[in-house]
């Protein structure tokens, strides 16, 4: 057993982990994963002035006076198509049919909307007159020449995808989305909804870690729960490692004769238990199991919900955000006060899970109890303030950092 501090050991794991490998990969398959390159337009975008939505271009000084009344008449020239290399030049005194997105003739300014004119074909009657750049997309308008749409290190959603596609990229460079294998162990666990003789713990840390996974940018893969028993969850851990970049177990690391995570985890590989210098939670774990010419990384975290919870947000989410390739891996602070007054105890990193509101028009927090935290707190605490490992008394009004509490 060693005993570490917080920020030794949140080292220790970020330490294990390395961003994935970086794949060129179809435009289809990248979303979720990490950009491995600034998406960069080559050229301004569009590369001259666009229609902004179907219409007709024209000059906009003849369409002087214009009225619903009293429209102004034009000849019309031509119908502006997509398949030009390049746009004409504008015909004075007359109005170009044009379709949204296509380049404006050369000398024209103003596209009017079909809903202004008579639709005319030879002819149309302009029933409103425009001002120059009305219903124009200038060149550039997207994005200018040379200027980075979406940096590297991004997590590719459905704008950030856009974006690629719109400057005609079809692949990526990307780190892919890891995958995270979620294992529970204990022989009272029950899977929700089920039942046995003499009944049993409804299993819910891993369906919280599961989701906590998700939120961080990685594929979480839930095992359902694994009993106290070595050569179960040895098979079930081989029979994991064929798609983890990580595993997380929960539960099983106590000094019960009946606890294997770290007897089986040691066998597999390398593995070590800590008696951390966080609470809630004392239990952990850290390890490295090879597969094939690879080793995946095990962060072994306490069974009970609160405890785990604390352990991923106190250093297993940053672990997870390094090994998506993430570079913005902790969550931005807030400012808030205390309602009540708690004591931090010495030589540990105390998380204290708080619900946040409004006193006047400051952000107040109400401590929920960091050692003996209900379900019911559990699920209603919205943000975290961490104190420690020096000794601290928080008292009414106080300041405190807080952190979002995010899944």
């Amino acid at each position: 057993m060693t005993a570490r501090s917080l920020a030794d050991h949140r080292d220790a794991v970020a330490a294990a982990l390395r961003p994935g490998l970086v794949l060129d990969v179809l435009l289809a398959d990248a979303v979720g994963a990490t950009l491995a390159e600034d998406l960069v337009a080559p050229v301004d975008l569009p590369p001259r002035p666009v229609a902004q939505h179907d219409g007709y271009a024209v000059v906009s000084t003849d369409t002087r006076g214009a009225t619903a009344d009293a429209p102004v008449r034009l000849a019309v020239s031509h119908d502006v198509s997509f398949d030009e290399r390049a746009p004409r030049r504008h015909v004075p005194r007359a109005a170009a049919r044009i379709p949204s997105g296509a380049a404006v003739p050369l000398g024209a300014d103003a596209v009017v909307a079909l809903r202004d004119t008579d639709l005319g074909v030879a002819r149309v009657q302009i029933r409103r007159d425009v001002q120059p750049g009305e219903g124009v997309r200038g060149a550039g308008f997207d994005a200018r020449g040379g200027s980075v749409l979406v940096p590297e290190g991004t997590r590719l959603g459905p704008r950030q995808i856009a974006a690629a596609a719109a400057l005609g990229r079809a692949r990526l460079r990307v780190r892919p989305v890891p995958r995270v294998v979620v294992i529970a162990v204990g022989d009272e666990l029950i899977e929700p909804g089920a039942s046995r003789p003499g009944g049993g713990v409804p299993e819910a840390t891993t369906h919280m870690l599961s989701a906590l996974v998700l939120e961080a940018g990685a594929k979480p893969y839930r095992v359902g729960a694994v009993p106290d028993d070595a050569l179960e969850l040895r098979g079930a851990l081989e029979d994991q490692l064929v798609r983890a970049d990580m595993v997380i177990t929960t539960g099983g690391l106590s000094d019960g004769p009946h606890d294997t995570v770290a007897e089986v985890l040691g066998r597999l590989g390398e593995f070590e238990a800590v008696d951390l210098g966080l609470r809630p939670g004392r239990r952990h774990g850290l390890g490295m199991i090879p597969a094939g010419d690879r080793d995946v990384p095990v962060v072994a975290l306490p069974g009970s919900p609160a405890s785990a919870a604390m352990g991923f947000e106190a250093y297993v989410r940053r672990a997870v955000r390094v090994l998506c390739g993430h570079p913005n891996v902790e969550r931005a602070p807030f400012r808030a006060r205390a309602r009540k007054r708690w004591i931090a105890p010495p030589g540990v990193v105390t998380g204290m899970p708080v619900v946040v509101d409004r006193q006047g028009g400051t952000l107040a927090v109400t401590p929920l109890g960091a050692e003996d935290l209900s379900l019911a707190d559990l699920a209603r605490a919205d943000a975290v303030v961490w104190s420690g490992p020096d000794p601290h008394v928080i008292d009414v009004g106080d300041e405190v950092a807080c952190t979002v509490w995010g899944g």
